[in-house]
């Protein structure tokens, strides 16, 4: 997959559902420093309708834009089709 074949997505509110099988979810916050962090999972529905969850980066110090692009790199990669992105950082 290339990665311009990745769809980019706002990532859902909290208290709703994802639709997708699998996907990236990229979210980026400030620290109690004020300093930039990102978090990445890799994110696939299981048997009996669970969700495992990969941790790929946590707590990074990667602005959002940097994450986004790892991430679709990322998802490219490994044939997973759409990245969730939250931007809590500005």
């Amino acid at each position: 997959m290339k990665a311009t074949d990745v769809r980019i997505l706002p990532a859902v509110d909290p208290g709703e559902s994802y639709i997708e099988p699998s996907f990236v979810l990229v979210e980026t916050t400030v620290d109690d420093q004020g300093a930039t962090v990102t978090s990445i999972d890799h994110v696939s529905a299981t048997a009996g309708k669970n969700w495992a969850v990969r941790a790929l980066g946590y707590s990074v110090p990667l602005s959002h834009p940097a994450a986004r692009e790892w991430a679709v790199a990322y998802a490219a990669s490994h044939d997973v089709p759409v990245v969730y992105e939250r931007d809590e950082s500005a």
